[in-house]
């Protein structure tokens, strides 16, 4: 009696990180069952995925939804703000617990998860935060790297709301480091940023460029240095999160035993600081800032030479309308792109298509490799049997332009508009239920699980 599937995907060129075949690939119960040729089966859904490419489905590690910090909400809920990520490949997010005024880690935690529980369509879960150095919230770090969560997110800026002193850094540090688990960290020294910042109001400097000249390179390696040092002493694993100059090639070459590993986003490796003075250089107000056109052609020569193992988003959805409203004030201007669509294909359209880079490297670098370092692997970044069928099925060749009125995030603006763009996904299937179909989401009755993740895979 011959095996019943659920779904076959024909013909299609299956790439892992480790290599490409060209071979059918069989779903059975949310699963991948089976990958070689297998015969047209009656009653049994079929994509003929010929000159495709089909590729695990993609990971965010980096994603903030249903968010915001003061008065500025993000516009995104965990349904539509899914949504637009299964248009994009995006599979499963990971989203982070920061904490409000006054709550711990178990707070920020709960709070989110309530948000999140029974409405995204993909699969998520949370880095918990830390922002306070007291025992209470010491130990529900600890908790939660050694219940599922083993990732903490910490900031080295944003003084009185999300940073923690480096003592408290340090501390978590060798808590990670106990518990087996791994940190995100936004590097940037606080001292410096500050005292630019005061004087920019002073002296009326306070348009989007001035944001930029604020935040200088300097700002963003020193605080890295401080975070390399602790990092080889207490021998926690340290991802650095949005990584956007060229300039820490020494850091990274020097290591000092330290085990680290860097992210970049899409918005740093193709825009350049000159949006800053567009009428609407506002809408690009993100931390750290877009950089020089030399900067990024140095940072994406450290992906090319290893240096990057990640490539998220660091999403957040707000509308042109709140931008605009400090226009002329970037203190006040919310910080954050919308990019959690566009994250994959723009990388793919730039990084593959047009500089060349092997497609199983893209598939380390958006899935793979966020898998290992998250605790996913191999439930997930990989197409094999007894993995999820996560899959996606991109047209490498398909031509298009860029552009807001074709997005399905809940903003206005697109920072990549009107750039030419050649790779567009097609089919995005989570836990074996197809989500977008022909580049339109079928609406189909799939609810995305909370993931709970194992231990850190270093071993890149």
């Amino acid at each position: 009696m011959k095996e019943q599937w659920d779904l076959i995907i024909k013909a299609g060129t299956i790439v892992n990180s480790s290599g490409s075949i060209r071979a059918d690939l069989a779903v059975k119960k949310g699963k991948i069952a089976a990958i070689g040729y297998f015969e047209h089966m009656e009653n049994v859904k079929s994509i003929d995925a010929n000159g495709k490419l089909v590729l695990p489905g993609l990971i965010d590690a980096h994603a903030h939804i249903q968010t915001g910090v003061g008065e500025a909400k993000s516009k995104d809920n965990y349904l539509n703000g899914s949504i637009a990520a299964a248009y994009g490949g995006t599979t499963s997010f990971i989203d982070f617990a920061f904490n409000n005024e006054g709550e711990k880690p178990k707070n920020s935690m709960e709070r989110k998860l309530r948000e999140a529980a029974g409405n995204s369509i993909l699969d998520f879960s949370f880095h918990p935060c830390i922002n306070q150095l007291d025992t209470e919230s010491l130990e529900d770090i600890r908790y939660y790297l050694r219940n599922g969560f083993p990732s903490v997110k910490l900031f080295t800026v944003y003084r009185n709301s999300l940073m923690l002193e480096k003592k408290g850094i340090y501390e978590v540090l060798k808590i990670v480091a106990e518990e087996n688990g791994i940190s995100l960290i936004h590097a940037e020294e606080a001292d410096i940023i500050e005292r630019n910042i005061s004087d920019a109001i002073e002296s009326g400097k306070t348009l989007p460029k001035n944001h930029a000249e604020s935040r200088p390179v300097i700002s963003e390696i020193e605080a890295m240095y401080g975070i390399l040092a602790m990092s080889a002493e207490t021998k926690a694993p340290v991802i650095f999160a949005h990584m956007t100059t060229g300039a820490s090639r020494a850091l990274l070459e020097r290591r000092d035993g330290a085990k680290l590993f860097a992210e970049a986003c899409p918005h740093y490796l193709v825009l350049d600081e000159r949006v800053y003075e567009q009428e609407d250089g506002y809408n690009y107000i993100c931390s750290p800032p877009i950089r020089s056109a030399s900067d990024r052609e140095k940072l994406w020569q450290l992906i090319k030479d290893g240096y990057v193992q990640m490539i998220n988003s660091d999403h957040t959805d707000y509308s042109s309308e709140q931008k605009k409203k400090y226009c002329n004030y970037f203190p006040k201007i919310p910080n954050g792109l919308p990019t959690i669509e566009t994250r994959g294909m723009v990388f793919f359209s730039e990084a593959v298509m047009k500089r060349r880079m092997p497609v199983e490297r893209f598939v380390a670098l958006t899935s793979a490799n966020a898998a290992k370092l998250m605790g996913l692997y191999p439930r997930k970044g990989v197409l094999q049997p007894g993995s999820d069928a996560d899959i996606i099925i991109v047209d490498p060749d398909r031509k298009y332009i860029m552009r807001a009125s074709d997005m399905h995030m809940q903003t206005d603006f697109c920072p990549y508009e009107g750039i030419q763009m050649r790779g567009k996904v097609e089919y995005t299937i989570a836990g074996g239920d197809i989500l977008i179909e022909n580049g339109i989401y079928t609406g189909k009755a799939h609810t995305g699980k909370l993931l709970k993740r194992g231990k850190p895979i270093l071993d890149l």
